[in-house]
């Protein structure tokens, strides 16, 4: 049981692990693809900015040498400097001398700085705008710097910039809230694949139990008759001057026990076979009818030890599709069970009759019956409600198991009802086998 517990544990964290690992691709996947994209559309803005400040350059070229500009203008470019600013983009504009044409009213850079940005446009760049990342303990920038020649040659210089603080953020957010997710997700997966594997592993609990109990039993059905045995030849053997005819009591104990012990060791043999998946036989069809009148006729001088009547209602031409052998070992075990416990002076009826497409047959004995908490457990192996009375039988405890394994193999259904004191009836369901 204790393997059974450290297995549930090991499944739990082996789910576990691979939910956080693939968790934590997909939280990383997520990062990267957010980080992309806000680096994308913060790229694409800054260039479409510094297009725009670049067109502007000659207007302010001609209003700084004196030149006449219109008011519309002037009007223009106030205009889309206040959007640059109420964007949070702050910008400087220098002529071919580095002289500043005009900048936003708060740079968060020195000029000396920025020109020293600048000056890695032609020495870093390879593209048309060059981007660079500037962080510090207060300041989170991403700059953009553009370089342009006018028609007479002269070299113009654009930077913007863009405060990142926001986008920052908003990628740490994202990633903790993620980060919270996902430990909210490993936490419940291993919650919740505790749980389904403790579910999971309830039918694999119960088969190590019955397991264990069969185990126990059939140890303790087995060393009865060895201990028997044992005994009985022991007191043959110190009993050297006697003939084998004045000992013939206790040889007869030892081989009636062997006898038993044999039973009991087919028994299992069978059911090893049936749980390994072994014990295949083919099916061809078989005269229902017919079977069960030879074996109600082989179980007649049983019954007669004990006054009991058999009395047969089985209707004509029932045919199923099934292995004869085994079917016929069904009801010998049932007839062979309700004959052990019924009273003396009983009856016991078999009745086989067509019911929608199947066949059923049903034996009724008027013994002593099953207890209501007892009926769902009689089919398990080495079950038994009287333990003393069945040894004493001659039952193994293993009949009805194998009666039970057998008809669900033929696709049927095996149901008891009892009331103690009254009778127990089994049912056996077979569907119709075809016939060509």
């Amino acid at each position: 049981m204790f393997n059974l517990n450290r297995l549930r544990i090991n499944l739990t964290l082996l789910n576990t692990g691979v939910l956080i690992g693939l968790l934590l691709f997909i939280v990383i996947f997520l990062y990267m693809i957010l980080s992309l994209d806000v680096e994308n559309n913060v790229n694409g803005d800054l260039q479409i900015y510094c297009s725009q400040l670049a067109n502007e350059i000659e207007f302010l070229e001609r209003e700084r040498s004196g030149e006449v500009v219109t008011e519309e203008e002037k009007q223009g470019y106030l205009e889309y400097s206040r959007s640059l600013v109420q964007n949070n983009i702050a910008y400087i504009m220098y002529d071919h001398e580095f002289t500043v044409l005009d900048q936003s009213a708060q740079l968060p850079f020195t000029t000396a700085e920025l020109q020293q940005i600048a000056g890695d446009y032609f020495s870093e760049n390879r593209e048309k705008y060059l981007f660079s990342n500037y962080k510090t303990d207060d300041r989170n920038y991403k700059i953009c710097t553009y370089r342009i020649v006018n028609k007479n040659g002269e070299l113009k210089t654009i930077q913007v910039m863009k405060n990142m603080a926001l986008e920052r953020e908003f990628l740490d957010n994202t990633v903790k809230i993620i980060g919270l997710i996902t430990m909210l997700g490993a936490s419940l997966s291993f919650l919740g694949g505790y749980f389904l594997s403790g579910r999971s592993l309830i039918p694999i609990k119960k088969t190590f139990e019955r397991q264990q109990e069969f185990l126990a039993d059939a140890s303790h059905e087995l060393r009865t008759p060895i201990a028997v045995i044992q005994t009985n030849l022991e007191v043959v053997k110190t009993s050297g001057e006697e003939t084998v005819d004045s000992q013939k009591i206790w040889l007869d104990n030892a081989y009636g026990e062997v006898r038993r012990m044999q039973r009991i060791v087919e028994d299992l043999m069978f059911l090893a076979r049936a749980d390994s998946g072994d014990l295949q036989a083919p099916k061809t069809a078989v005269d229902l009818t017919f079977l069960l009148k030879v074996v109600t006729e082989k179980m007649v001088p049983l019954a007669a030890k004990k006054s009991i009547s058999l009395y047969n209602n089985v209707a004509e031409d029932l045919l199923i599709e099934g292995d004869e052998k085994q079917i016929t070992q069904v009801f010998v075990i049932l007839l062979d069970n309700a004959i052990k416990y019924s009273n003396e002076a009983s009856m016991i009826k078999i009745n086989a009759q067509m019911v929608n497409n199947g066949i059923q047959v049903q034996v009724i004995d008027q013994g002593i019956g099953i207890p209501e908490a007892d009926i769902k457990k009689v089919t398990q192996r080495f079950y038994r409600v009287d333990k003393a009375r069945s040894r004493t039988e001659g039952g193994t405890g293993l009949g009805l198991s194998i009666a039970k394994w057998i008809v669900e193999e033929h696709q049927g259904e095996l149901r008891i009802e009892s009331q103690e004191n009254v009778g127990t009836t089994v049912t056996v369901v077979f569907n119709k086998g075809e016939t060509n």
